[in-house]
């Protein structure tokens, strides 16, 4: 009687311990990595500001004037001259700024179904995509014929906004379902702000990706109040009938 008696104590506090990790295990990657990946999708949005004059500057008219005043800075201008094709090498270097952006908002997009995983991949996939591209930019190159295939990648990832709005259920709110859905505009008013892609796309991805990470719903819904607090505190109240007794 007396060993069925230890071995059921010793039975509930490995149960005891497996709940405590359990709900220590509540504050997810997610939402301990929140603050640093706000800092990753900044550091994108910056990279991806600092870089934008040398490869528009290729392009004259297309891009604003003030892109050609940055030359007269003397970083700018030593820059372009130690890579010899400017263009080329900064403008590959994008594929970093997609990096850094899709993956901060990787583990936030997870919870927002296979629409919002979708989106955050594009994002990522232009990492490679954009390299590729800008390396095959002189006419004689192998594959020539992918120069400018970031674009239409851009235009994947602001079609996936809305998708990824639509499978970000409760307790997404719904100011930041719309802010996905908006996903193309903010694409499109990247080019028109900035005057070139998909540098000037990425600057305001990456503000997207910074509201969108800090107002993603936490592991715990209890955490962001509302509908999903309520339904926490019923599982909560129904797990607590059925909770070993620990000592």
């Amino acid at each position: 009687m007396r060993l069925t008696a230890v071995t059921g104590l010793v039975s509930g506090s490995a149960g005891c311990s497996n709940l405590g990790m359990a709900e220590a295990g509540a504050a997810t990657f997610a939402d301990r990595s929140r603050a640093w990946r706000v800092a990753l999708a900044a550091v994108g949005g910056v990279w991806a500001a600092v870089t934008l004059p040398f490869p528009a500057s290729a392009w004259g008219d297309w891009s604003w004037l003030w892109i050609d005043d940055v030359y007269d800075y003397p970083v700018y201008a030593q820059a372009a001259a130690a890579v010899g094709d400017p263009y080329v090498v900064f403008g590959a270097l994008a594929g970093v700024s997609f990096l850094l952006i899709g993956l901060a908002l990787l583990p936030d997009l997870d919870r927002a179904g296979w629409g919002g995983r979708a989106l955050a991949w594009l994002v990522i996939a232009g990492g490679p995509v954009t390299v590729v591209s800008y390396l095959n930019a002189p006419e004689g190159a192998p594959l020539h014929a992918v120069w400018g295939s970031e674009g239409l990648l851009l235009l994947a990832v602001g079609l996936a906004g809305p998708v990824a709005a639509v499978t970000a259920k409760r307790p997404w709110r719904p100011w930041v379902r719309v802010l996905l859905a908006a996903t193309l505009v903010v694409v499109i008013l990247g080019v028109l702000a900035f005057g070139y892609w998909p540098h000037g796309c990425l600057v305001l991805l990456a503000a997207e990706a910074a509201a969108v990470i800090l107002a993603a719903p936490r592991g715990d819904p209890a955490l962001d109040g509302g509908a999903g607090a309520r339904d926490s505190r019923s599982r909560d109240v129904s797990a607590s009938i059925n909770r070993p007794m620990c000592g």
